[in-house]
């Protein structure tokens, strides 16, 4: 498994069905625990940090009660008492036997990752636990366990949640696979704060399999994003992405994250792809989708200023998935001037060749043939011939370029990816090399003068 695409393997799990718990002054509660909300707040600031534009810090304070009946255990094991025998004491002569005495003890309640198993339910969707709840009074790390250890003992926690500040109905839940779930009310209607476990509203793009379901909600075009303005020729495109995992391991379902700035990308109707420059994520950089209920991330990319019809890209592990974002879309590209089949491995295929302020711009594309994804070194792969050289191709003229190769330069399982290259030389080209993985070819530029 690549260790940058995890499947997380918890006691997050099946979901049997959210029941609709009575408000009560004791709170809901499962077969070990209770939970009451003792106070909640919506802020626009919270330890100094202001909400995000369109958001605002839900700040819960909870009481949780250790409810779980004591339990019988050997005395003996508690006191621990070591065997002097080495594990032979029957052959050393026939034991006495002892009737062995029991007594009852408390049953710690652990949640061992708060941020795996705590959430807040705002209008049908999924909100995980926000950093800030290390920051505010009575708070935790996100990432950290936290019990409550006799029958009868009663700890209050602080909780954070960036939610959207437009949400009307709000509830509590905790994940609990082991006791049952706990959904505590918060605000509004019950019903419609978990709601149908579907995305809301009508998606611009969705696919759904065994492993997830995903559904591009929004696509918003600007040249800025948070005070910060896109590069000249370019401009930033934010999309809302929902999903839920529904990936099975054993009887429980699993968390699946994904690092959006290597596995998310959008791809544009000629085929070039741009990878995702930011998102709402965890505190690890993952954008993270849990069971059941859906979640809504925030994804950003850099795109240059004329594209509007898109596609997104997103590989889980070695699948790969394309929403389409608009009406339509599917790829047109233009007729091939050559093309090379590297073995099992790809397809190269050129486009076109032009000069340019001194440089040689090649237009070109790779279609992966291979389950796995395919990672390009572009300067011993492809080499310029000219003037009886062989010329590596220009880093930093090639940044400068709309249509440079994504970073990083991996092709996503049986995708395909189109890319130019620039190279520095005021000699007439020969050919392009390209050293393959099982082939060599070279590509004839001699028309190219």
């Amino acid at each position: 498994m690549n260790k940058r695409v995890a499947i997380i393997l918890s006691c997050v799990g099946l979901l049997l069905g959210f029941v609709a718990a009575a408000t009560s002054q004791v709170g809901p509660a499962n077969k070990a625990a209770r939970i009451r909300i003792i106070k909640s707040s919506l802020e626009t600031e919270l330890a100094g940090r202001e909400a995000p534009e369109g958001k605002a810090y839900l700040v819960l304070q909870t009481e949780w009660e250790n409810i779980h009946p004591k339990q019988k255990v050997k005395k003996s094991d508690l006191e621990g008492k070591p065997d002097r025998t080495m594990g032979v004491g029957d052959l050393m002569g026939k034991k006495k036997e002892t009737k062995e005495e029991y007594v009852d003890v408390d049953v710690l309640y652990l949640v061992p990752n708060l941020f795996d198993h705590v959430y807040c339910l705002a209008d049908g969707q999924s909100v995980s636990l926000d950093g800030m709840t290390k920051e505010v009074p009575g708070g935790a790390n996100p990432q950290g366990e936290f019990s409550v250890a006799k029958l009868g003992e009663k700890k209050q926690l602080s909780l954070a949640f960036l939610i959207p500040d437009t949400a009307k109905n709000l509830a509590f839940q905790l994940f609990d696979y082991a006791y049952g779930h706990i959904l505590v009310p918060i605000k509004g209607d019950l019903d419609l704060a978990v709601g149908t476990g579907g995305a809301p509203g009508k998606a611009l793009g969705s696919i759904k399999d065994n492993l997830i379901e995903l559904a591009a909600l929004k696509i918003d075009l600007r040249p800025d994003f948070d005070g910060e303005e896109a590069p000249e020729g370019w401009r930033y495109v934010v999309v809302d992405l929902g999903g839920k995992s529904l990936s099975q391991g054993g009887r429980v379902k699993n968390i699946i994250q994904i690092e959006p700035t290597e596995y998310i990308w959008l791809q544009t109707r000629d085929g070039f792809i741009y990878y995702c420059v930011g998102a709402t994520t965890t505190e690890d950089g993952y954008v993270r989708f849990t069971p059941e209920v859906f979640q809504t991330q925030q994804l950003r990319f850099l795109l240059p200023a004329g594209d509007k019809d898109l596609a997104l890209g997103i590989r889980i592990q070695n699948k790969v998935y394309t929403l389409p974002l608009s009406p339509d879309f599917s790829l047109k590209l233009p007729k091939a001037l050559a093309s090379h089949r590297d073995g099992k491995t790809m397809e190269i295929r050129l486009f076109g060749a032009r000069r340019e302020e001194g440089k040689v711009i090649l237009d070109l594309g790779i279609q992966s043939l291979v389950g796995s994804g395919v990672e390009i070194q572009t300067s011993p792969q492809f080499m310029l011939e000219a003037g009886g050289e062989m010329i590596e191709f220009d880093e930093a003229a090639t940044a400068e370029l709309l249509r440079r190769p994504p970073e990083p330069f991996i092709i996503p399982p049986q995708a395909f990816i189109r890319f130019e290259l620039a190279y520095e030389t005021a000699a007439a080209p020969a050919s392009l090399h390209y050293r393959g993985y099982e082939s060599e070819q070279h590509f004839d530029l001699t028309q190219l003068k």
